[in-house]
C-alpha cells in the first residue's frame, strides 16, 4: 500500500506543482460564521475579535520570529517547503490509522494550508499542499514565507496575524513583545483553542517552554537566558474578549468551544463564514438567561449557572454561564469545575440498588459517624434521625447514612456507578474541560459526599441519564457545519449507549421523586407535573445545587462566587436557593410541554436491614408523647421513625411492675444506719420507673413508760407555779390559738 500511496502522491505533486497558483495574505479574508438555533432561525455569529492588520517582518523583534520558529520549524531555513523526514513520519501514521491522522507541516505548508481556508483531511488536500509549498518556496525568499505566515496564522480567540494576537492576549503591539510573551504566542499556535493561557495555564505553560527550549536549540538564547525565562512562567495574560450577543451569548462561547476541540476547525475555520446548526431552544435560553441574571443581580453571589440538556439526544437545549457575558466572560457552565456536594448522592443509590438492595434497607442515622478512622462524617446543621431507610435518608439528604451505604457496597462502585451514568473520565467523553480530562474520583470516605469537581454540564448529563431510563447520550450543542454552499463539512452522530439497567434508573427516580415531594427539594416542585432531582450544598455554603428532571428535560442550577468564597446567607443550601430558581425556570422552560409520568421500577431487591417496621414493636403503641414525667416518674421510650396516619409516634407503654412485699417501699437505700445504728433490708427486685428497689420500712421502737409522779406533790407544785405566775397559761393557749 505505501508504495502505491507514493507513486499516486508524486503524480498530484506534480500536477498542481504545474498548475496551482500560491495564496498570497491580500487573498486571505474572515467572514462572521452564522449560528442558527434548532428550529433553522439565525441566533448570532461567530467573528474574529481583532481585525488582522499586516505587519513588516523587520518591524518585528528578533526573538519574535525566533520564538515561531522554536515552536513550529527549527529547521525552516534548511527545507525547500516540505520536510522529508516529517513527510514520511505522517505517511507511515496515516496509512496505518486508515486515515488522514497527521501532515508533516513546515511553517510553509501551514502558510499554505491556513490561506485555502479549507478544513479537508483528505490525502489529495494534502498533496496539494505540499506542491504549493514547494511552488512557494521557489516563488518567495525565506524572509517574505515567514512574514506571510505570521501575519495570516490562526492564534486563537478568533485572532489572525501577529499584531492581532498581540493586542489581544496582551494588549500591546506585536512589535512591543517581550521575549516571554513571543514564546507563549508560538506555543498557542500547534492548538490554539487547548493552549489557551486563560483556560488551559498548566498546558499553555508547557507550550511556552517548549517554544523557549526551540530557541534555545537555534541558538536565539543563552544559556542563562533560557534558564531565566523557564523560571519567570506564564506572562500575565488578559481574559477572553467575547462580542455580546445578548441571552445567547454563553451558549455561542460554549459552541466556540466545542467546535474548537475538532481538529477540523482547530486553526480558525469556524470564523470562516461557516453555517453552524445547534440545538438551542431559543425560549429556553431566553428563560436561563433571564432567571439567572435577576436571581445574581439579588445576591448574594455574584455568578451562576443553568443548563438544561435533553436526555434522549443529548442536545444542550439552553446553557447560561454567568449574569452577563460583558460583566463576565467566564462562562461557568461549562469552565467552572466545582464540588457537588449531595447532587453527587445519586450514583451512590445507583451502585446500591446495582448490588441488589432495596431503598427501604434501614440504617442508623446518627448526627456523625467514624469511617474506618479515615474521616469523620456529620449530617447538616448536626442533625439526628434515628433510623432511616434508604427513601427518607435520601429525602433529608442524610450523609452518615450514605456513607454507609457506599462502605457497604464498596467506594470502586461508587465511581464505577458515577461513570456509567456519564461523568467525563478522559478526553474521548468530554470536550469542554480545557484539560481535556474529567474529574478524579477517588475512593475516599468523603466520595459520597460530592468532593470531586464538575460543571454543570457534566452534573447535567449525567442525572439526565435516570431520565432517558439508563442511556447515555454524551451532551452536544453543534448538530451539523454547513460552508457557504450548503455542504455539510461536519455532522456528528449521537454518541449513546446503554449505561444503566432499565429498572435500576426506574428505581433512582422513584427515590428521587422523594426529595421533591417530601425532602430538602420541595421548593423545587413543579404543579401537576412529575419531578425528580437532588439537592445538594457544600462545604461553608461555598455550593449550592439542584439538578432535577422531568421525563423530557434535565437541568442543573449552580450558585456561588467566582473566587469560591462562602455564600453569605441564611438560606445558603441547595433546597433554600438552587431549587427555588429551577423551579422558576422550568416552570417556563416547560410551558406547554406534555405532561408525562416516570415509570415505576419493578425491582426484586434485599433488604438490608428487614422490613421496615409499619407497626409499633411490642410494648409500644401509637400516641403523643409526653411531655413531662408521670406522678411515678415513669417518662416513656418515644420512636420517631414509625408513625401512624395521624403522625403519631410510637410510644412506650408504662409496664405494669410488681408491689413491694409487705413491709417494704421503693425508695433510695440509705448510705448509713439510722439513729437507733439499723439499717434496712434491701431487694434487689423489683425496682420502680425510676429504678429504686423495695426498701424495708423501719418501724419506730417503743419507749419505756416513765414513772408517775405522786399524786399530791403534783397537785402541790401545780398549785405553787399558779400561786408564782399568776395564772394558768391561758393566755399563751390564747396566742397559740
Amino acid at each position: 500500500m505505501v508504495p502505491a500511496v507514493a507513486v499516486g502522491a508524486a503524480g498530484l505533486l506534480g500536477f498542481y506543482l504545474v498548475f496551482s497558483s500560491v495564496p498570497l495574505p491580500d487573498d486571505l479574508t474572515t467572514t462572521s460564521s452564522v449560528v442558527f438555533d434548532r428550529d433553522g432561525e439565525e441566533l448570532g455569529g461567530l467573528l474574529g475579535e481583532v481585525a488582522r492588520e499586516d505587519v513588516a517582518l523587520a518591524s518585528l523583534p528578533q526573538h519574535v520570529p525566533a520564538a515561531v520558529l522554536g515552536a513550529e520549524d527549527r529547521g525552516f531555513f534548511d527545507h525547500r517547503g516540505i520536510s522529508a523526514r516529517g513527510v514520511l513520519r505522517a505517511l507511515f501514521t496515516n496509512v496505518r490509522a486508515g486515515s488522514v491522522q497527521q501532515g508533516g507541516s513546515t511553517i510553509t505548508q501551514q502558510y499554505i494550508k491556513n490561506a485555502t481556508l479549507t478544513a479537508d483531511q483528505t490525502y489529495t488536500r494534502k498533496v496539494e499542499e505540499a506542491a504549493l509549498a514547494i511552488k512557494m518556496e521557489r516563488e518567495f525568499d525565506k524572509d517574505e514565507i515567514l512574514e506571510n505566515y505570521l501575519n495570516t496564522i490562526y492564534w486563537g480567540r478568533g485572532t489572525y496575524g501577529i499584531e492581532a494576537a498581540a493586542r489581544t492576549y496582551f494588549d500591546v503591539p506585536a512589535a512591543d513583545l517581550d521575549v516571554n510573551q513571543a514564546a507563549t504566542l508560538a506555543g498557542i499556535i500547534a492548538a490554539p483553542e487547548a493552549f489557551d493561557p486563560v483556560d488551559a495555564p498548566e498546558r499553555a505553560d508547557q507550550r511556552r517552554r517548549f517554544a523557549l527550549n526551540g530557541m534555545l536549540e537555534i541558538d536565539a538564547l543563552t544559556e542563562a537566558e533560557y534558564d531565566e525565562l523557564v523560571a519567570a512562567g506564564l506572562p500575565e495574560t488578559s481574559e477572553r474578549a467575547v462580542i455580546d450577543q445578548g441571552p445567547n451569548a454563553y451558549y455561542l462561547d460554549a459552541v466556540r468551544r466545542e467546535l474548537g476541540s475538532n481538529p477540523a476547525f482547530a486553526q480558525g475555520e469556524v470564523f470562516r463564514g461557516l453555517q453552524i446548526h445547534t440545538e438551542l431552544d431559543t425560549s429556553m435560553q431566553l428563560a436561563a438567561q433571564e432567571v439567572l441574571t435577576e436571581t445574581i443581580s439579588e445576591g448574594p453571589t455574584d455568578t451562576g449557572a443553568i443548563v438544561t440538556v435533553d436526555p434522549a439526544t443529548g442536545g444542550v437545549r439552553a446553557l447560561a454561564g454567568g449574569p452577563d457575558i460583558d460583566a463576565q466572560q467566564f462562562n461557568t457552565a461549562v469552565r467552572a469545575t466545582r464540588q457537588p456536594g449531595s447532587t453527587f448522592k445519586p450514583f451512590t443509590l445507583q451502585a446500591f440498588i446495582e448490588a441488589g438492595w432495596s431503598p427501604d434497607s434501614t440504617f442508623p442515622a446518627p448526627a456523625e459517624i467514624d469511617v474506618d478512622d479515615d474521616a469523620t462524617v456529620r449530617n447538616f446543621g448536626g442533625s439526628s434521625f434515628g433510623e432511616q431507610t434508604v427513601h427518607q435518608a435520601t429525602a433529608s439528604s442524610t450523609n452518615t447514612v450514605y456513607v454507609q451505604m457506599q462502605e457497604e457496597v464498596g467506594r470502586e462502585a461508587v465511581i464505577g456507578a458515577a461513570r456509567a451514568a456519564g461523568l467525563p473520565g478522559d478526553a474521548a467523553d468530554e470536550v469542554f474541560r480545557t484539560d481535556r480530562s474529567g474529574p478524579v474520583l477517588t475512593p475516599v470516605a468523603t466520595l459520597t459526599l460530592g468532593v470531586a469537581s464538575v460543571t454543570p454540564l457534566e452534573m447535567t448529563s449525567a442525572i439526565g441519564t435516570y431520565a432517558a431510563e439508563g442511556r447515555h447520550v454524551q451532551p452536544r450543542l453543534v448538530t451539523r457545519v454547513e460552508d457557504t454552499d450548503g455542504q455539510i463539512l461536519f455532522e456528528p452522530d449521537p454518541r449513546e449507549r446503554e449505561a444503566i439497567d432499565t429498572e435500576v434508573a426506574r428505581a433512582v427516580t422513584d427515590v428521587l421523586r422523594g426529595v421533591v415531594t417530601a425532602g430538602s427539594g420541595t421548593a423545587a416542585a413543579l404543579e401537576d407535573r412529575p419531578v425528580a432531582g437532588k439537592t445538594g450544598t457544600t462545604q461553608e455554603g461555598r455550593d449550592v445545587w439542584f439538578t432535577g428532571y422531568v421525563p423530557q428535560l434535565s437541568t442543573s442550577v449552580w450558585l456561588g462566587n467566582l473566587d469560591n468564597s462562602p455564600i453569605e446567607a441564611d438560606n445558603a443550601t441547595g433546597g433554600g436557593m438552587a431549587a427555588p430558581v429551577w423551579r422558576e425556570y422550568m416552570t417556563r422552560a416547560v410551558d406547554g410541554m406534555e405532561v408525562l409520568d416516570f415509570t415505576a421500577p419493578s425491582l426484586e431487591l434485599e433488604l438490608l436491614a428487614g422490613e421496615p417496621e409499619e407497626e409499633c414493636p411490642d410494648g409500644y403503641e401509637f400516641a403523643e408523647p409526653p411531655t413531662e414525667a408521670d406522678e411515678d416518674g415513669f417518662f416513656p421510650d418515644v420512636l420517631v421513625d414509625i408513625t401512624d396516619e395521624d403522625d403519631r409516634p410510637c410510644v412506650e407503654i408504662k409496664p405494669e411492675l410488681d408491689e413491694c412485699p409487705a413491709g417494704y417501699e421503693f425508695a433510695d437505700p440509705p448510705s448509713e444506719p439510722d439513729e437507733h445504728g439499723r439499717m434496712p433490708d434491701v431487694l434487689d427486685e423489683p425496682r420502680d420507673f425510676q429504678g429504686r428497689p423495695c426498701v424495708e420500712v423501719l418501724e419506730e421502737p417503743e419507749e419505756e413508760p416513765e414513772e408517775e409522779p405522786d399524786e399530791d406533790e403534783d397537785d402541790d407544785e401545780d398549785d405553787d407555779e399558779d400561786d408564782d405566775n399568776g395564772d394558768d397559761g391561758d393566755e399563751d393557749d390564747g396566742d397559740a390559738d
